[in-house]
């Protein structure tokens, strides 16, 4: 009998071991379907069907950035008491949050990095990612990712320490340089050097460490990245008077949010609600006057209130599934783009961020917005 009994717990052993169940310890994706602990499958998202997942939620999830000062960082909040997550591609995610729920508090974030920025997207454990990634030909066919308007153009540039004395990267020839092993650098690097005729050591940053740390601890004489990214990375640093930004800029770098592909409907609430920011500016509304233009003349600006719009629908926001007042909330609660831009990037902030190339097309820049009717 004891044999028996022996025998029996082991095959009772063997069955729950073999078909665990859904137990706590189980992960799971964001629906609550069970997922391998090696890989999680591909979200496949139709028409509405993050939008739908997003409403039922609550909430939207935003993988962000929580250690790159003026566009991503968690920092202690002593009004609230706890850490929050400020910066440009945090009020981005904000903005999202407002246009879908009204609230800008109505998100979660996601600690992203060179890699998961990606893999989160493509499992769906996040429904957008606001990081400063770059748009580009590849990431777009070959990831299934659908990249929205540009927030930040950019390019890559170089940092130096002002002990080298160099003016410009075309002195550097056979320096070691530090790039990541999962974003642009390295090939634009490649590009340049091979491009002027210059030798260099290549110094791959592995995932999940930094180009800056490596830089820091002097395992290369420079490193490239974002100019954004390098200003960002700068005002860290124990003193960053005696490092330099060097003058050339070696590539294009158009940062932005990313969806999933699939859900046009989630997609098209994202791009519009980058789109308005744009717009606000160039009519001159803001989070401080917005509420003065209700029941305005200009019918362009009826139409961003959500007071007028074509005889098929009482608004435009019913066209994305949307309240009526979700461009003007949008403006209200986070502000317009240059607001957000001045907030965390301006000549006032520690990043004192010239707005360049990140202008309205009515003051030179590439800050253009189809129109909102």
């Amino acid at each position: 009998m004891i044999m028996i009994g022996k025998l029996f717990a082991i095959l009772i052993f063997l069955v729950i071991t073999a078909y665990p169940g859904k137990s706590a310890e189980t992960p799971h994706d964001r629906t609550g379907v069970v997922v391998s602990k090696i890989e999680k499958v591909e979200y496949l998202p139709t028409y509405g069907s993050t939008f739908k997942r997003v409403k039922e939620r609550g909430h939207i999830i935003c993988g962000a950035k929580d250690s790159m000062p003026g566009f991503g960082e968690e920092l202690w909040d002593e009004e609230m008491g706890s850490l929050q997550f400020r910066g440009f591609d945090i009020d981005i995610c904000r903005a999202i949050a407002t246009a879908v729920f009204g609230d800008k508090e109505k998100v979660e974030y996601e600690i992203i990095d060179g890699k998961t920025r990606f893999s989160y997207l493509i499992d769906g454990t996040v429904d957008v990612v606001s990081a400063t990634v770059t748009y580009t030909y590849t990431r777009n066919v070959l990831k299934k990712l659908e990249f929205m308007p540009t927030t930040y153009y950019d390019g890559q540039g170089f940092i130096v320490r002002k002990t080298l004395g160099v003016s410009s990267a075309k002195q550097m020839d056979g320096a070691r340089i530090c790039y990541s092993s999962t974003g642009t650098a390295a090939k634009n690097t490649k590009d340049f050097f091979t491009k002027h005729f210059l030798n260099y050591v290549p110094v791959v940053v592995p995932v999940g460490e930094k180009s800056k740390d490596y830089y820091l601890d002097r395992k290369c004489d420079m490193y490239g990245t974002d100019r954004s990214g390098l200003a960002s990375n700068r005002i860290g640093f124990k003193n960053p008077e005696q490092h330099v930004i060097l003058p050339e800029i070696i590539s294009k770098e158009p940062l932005g949010p990313v969806v999933k592909y699939g859900d046009q409907q989630w997609s098209d609430i994202v791009r519009w609600t980058v789109y308005v920011l744009f717009i606000a500016e160039e009519m001159g509304l803001n989070s401080n006057n917005i509420s003065r233009f209700e029941n305005n003349i200009d019918p362009s600006i009826q139409r961003f209130m959500g007071e007028l719009n074509g005889k098929d629908h009482p608004h435009l926001g019913a066209k994305l599934g949307l309240d009526a007042t979700w461009a003007y909330e949008v403006i209200k609660q986070v502000g317009n783009y240059k607001e957000i831009y001045e907030r965390n990037l301006g000549e006032n902030t520690p990043l004192a961020l010239k707005r360049g190339l990140n202008k309205l097309y009515t003051e030179g820049g590439l800050l253009y917005a189809p129109p909102l009717k």
